[in-house]
């Protein structure tokens, strides 16, 4: 995401610098170019600015009571830091999806009020950037903090026990509850790191084959 939000701010300003080298032959350009330009920087700075995540990773000091830290799982368009210990499984909520959705939708329409449709796109696209430094900020100070204490409001937390069966696809992590299974969509390239961890501290008859 860091990478695609460094490219996305360059775009940005090739675009803004293009309409400038036109904007003589057309005065609306001007307006664009002005507008592409910060926004263009804006987003540069919010890529080099956002850390690289952390994907899964797993404390080096064997008395920390977190076992393994998942950096991101999305559970609708709600985003969770996944914290597991030997007992439980705490998400900590990093960011909801009406928030995103919210500065989409406010940045869209003063880019295209500014600069028509290509400012709509410009401020849509500053808004996810926007959100995904914000996201990697909190994520971050929840991990200077306790993780493990599910006090945050939007956190959520499974006892290993209370669970009646755990299953590791090649995209989600299924909690089977026992009113339901709640799904929490993982990168692809985590399950062959979580696996082996997992089954350190849930049990056997509990952890599902691989899908």
């Amino acid at each position: 995401m860091r990478v695609g939000i460094i490219v996305s701010g360059i775009v940005i300003l090739g675009v803004g610098v293009l309409y400038l080298l036109y904007s003589s032959s057309n005065p609306d350009y001007f307006q664009v170019a002005v507008f592409a330009l910060p926004f263009g920087c804006l987003n540069l700075g919010f890529g080099i600015l956002t850390a690289k995540g952390g994907g899964v990773s797993i404390p080096s000091n064997a008395r920390d009571p977190a076992k393994m830290v998942v950096d991101k799982g999305v559970i609708g368009s709600t985003v969770y830091l996944m914290v597991f210990s030997d007992k439980k499984l705490v998400l900590k909520r990093l960011t909801s999806g009406s928030v995103t959705v919210l500065a989409v939708v406010v940045l869209a329409v003063v880019g295209l009020l500014f600069a028509y449709f290509i400012g709509a796109a410009i401020g849509g696209i500053t808004a996810f950037s926007l959100q995904e430094f914000l996201t990697q900020r909190r994520r971050d100070a929840t991990k200077l903090c306790n993780p493990l204490a599910a006090s945050g409001k939007g956190d959520l937390e499974f006892a290993y026990a209370d669970l009646e069966r755990v299953q590791l696809t090649k995209s989600r992590l299924r909690l089977h509850l026992r009113n339901g299974i709640m799904g929490i969509v993982i990168s692809r390239r985590y399950p062959e790191k979580m696996r082996p961890i997992m089954e350190g501290f849930i049990s056997s008859s509990k952890m599902a084959e691989p899908v």
